[in-house]
């Protein structure tokens, strides 16, 4: 069936439109908004509404319409009673707008691949059907809704991995035997065309992922990310910014981002990845990063190593297509990763060694966030890993590969920390550890009276960490 051309819609214009702001989020009612309390709200949707909304989802998108196998999916993660019309109905649900987005997919890759590059206005009108695709695609989440409320869905389907798989599949690497992180090979990148945005030229760029087929990794899978470039600054500095748990902001229309305003207002590149297991390479029948919770402790390790080694190309593409110093850093599990590649680094090519860091939401102790962080019981994680046998003793042997061991390959003067003096997901004495460890300066280290969540959205009203990170790259 021949694919409909992108419509553009009323108010199209030749470039990607600018976001639309948020009175809570970025306008008047940010200051009452984005305060402690909205903390425990977030916290406990996200654990009790959205991720078993998103598990119901994982498993009525696999099931692919077929009721037999969407009852069988549920009941692997201990869901029974559930009547057959709720089923049949959910089942129905995902197909259609499962279609249109590999449809809106299949046409985003002929348009922004074509040998001959489209008109923007073109690309835009492709671009905005893709995200537009992707975020019904996601909001079918709501038709789960239902069997929700009748019978309380996981927030994963916990299958948590046995102590010979995990020495299996990384006791060499925490012994020391092989390397824990070795410098991969250097990316063969895709990169498609630009097309004009709110905050520079955006664009995407690929290349196989080097663990693609590895135990949950999808065999086709491929390191994914945007790039948003400044104006008339060919040589920018660049910034690789990995996105938390569950966040998939490319399955979206596009959203206010004060890291990507960074290449308009500072003249920094940004280059925003897909994380493994995440977005347009989720596993079939997980919900974005599922498997890191799912299978953990195995799955955590799988995701760490794999998204490490990509960090690693990322810099290596960056340094190949700028000459200007290169950050790495994230939000929570984001910054988790990007923290051990900075340590890693040391025994990597100097083409993949990061200049600054940047770290908002983050610990040096990764047990603590398992053991006493609000997500990890929040979510069940916590209680899934301990009735399978794992305590913290048996974890800590993993430690080396899950927290950063060394000083890091940069100075402690090109690093920024964001801290929430009220995180409860990642208590903040282990952010403050790592720093004091690191030798931070105070005034790289940022921390609000915020918790997990409004610390990092408070960057909206308050853009000062990011301001910091800017001021030290434009001076490399």
């Amino acid at each position: 069936m021949p694919r409909s051309e992108p419509t553009p819609p009323p108010d199209f214009r030749a470039r990607l439109p600018e976001p639309k702001r948020k009175l809570w989020l970025d306008g008047a009612l940010a200051p009452y908004a984005l305060r402690p309390w909205f903390d425990r709200v977030l916290l406990r949707w996200v654990c009790k509404t959205y991720f078993p909304l998103s598990r119901g989802w994982a498993a009525a998108r696999w099931a692919d319409g077929d009721v037999d196998a969407l009852r069988a999916e549920l009941a692997r993660c201990g869901v029974h009673k559930v009547s057959g019309a709720r089923l049949a109905r959910l089942a129905s649900a995902l197909p259609k707008a499962e279609r249109a987005y590999q449809a809106a997919m299949r046409g985003w890759y002929a348009d922004f691949h074509a040998q001959h590059r489209p008109a923007d206005a073109h690309l835009v009108a492709s671009e905005r059907q893709r995200e537009r695709a992707a975020q019904r695609l996601m909001a079918q989440r709501a038709r789960v809704v239902p069997v929700h409320r009748r019978t309380r869905l996981p927030a994963a389907a916990f299958d948590i991995r046995d102590a010979a798989a995990v020495e299996a599949a990384h006791g060499g690497r925490a012994e020391g035997r092989v390397p824990a992180f070795p410098a991969p090979a250097r990316p063969e990148a895709r990169r498609t065309h630009a097309v004009p945005g709110p905050d520079g030229a955006v664009s995407w760029v690929d290349w196989p992922a080097p663990m693609a087929g590895v135990r949950d990794f999808p065999v086709d899978d491929r390191v994914r990310a945007r790039v948003v470039e400044p104006e008339d600054r060919p040589d920018a500095p660049t910034l690789i910014h990995l996105h938390g748990i569950g966040m998939e902001p490319e399955m979206l229309v596009a959203q206010r981002e004060p890291v990507l305003e960074l290449a308009r207002r500072h003249g920094i590149r940004v280059v925003r990845p897909e994380g493994p297991w995440h977005g347009s390479r989720m596993a079939p029948g997980f919900w974005g990063g599922e498997p890191a919770l799912a299978h953990a402790p195995l799955g955590w390790l799988d995701l760490v190593q794999a998204w490490v080694g990509e960090v690693a190309q990322l810099i290596a593409w960056a340094r190949a297509t700028s000459n200007g110093p290169v950050a790495i850093g994230g939000l929570s599990l984001g910054a988790l990763n990007a923290q051990v590649a900075a340590t890693a680094a040391r025994a990597w090519p100097a083409e993949m060694q990061p200049d600054a860091l940047f770290l908002c939401m983050t610990s040096g102790d990764m047990l603590q966030i398992g053991f006493e962080g609000a997500m990890a019981k929040g979510l069940g994680a916590l209680q899934a890993v301990r009735a399978a046998g794992w305590d913290h003793d048996a974890l800590t042997r993993f430690r080396p590969l899950l927290e950063p061991q060394e000083a890091p390959v940069m100075p402690a003067s090109r690093i920024v920390m964001h801290l929430g003096r009220l995180d409860a997901v990642m208590p903040v004495d282990g952010g403050r550890a790592l720093a004091r460890r690191w030798g931070v300066p105070e005034r790289n280290l940022f921390e609000p009276w915020r918790g997990h969540f409004t610390a990092p959205l408070a960057l909206h009203i308050d853009p000062g960490p990011l301001d910091r990170l800017a001021m030290i790259l434009n001076r490399l």
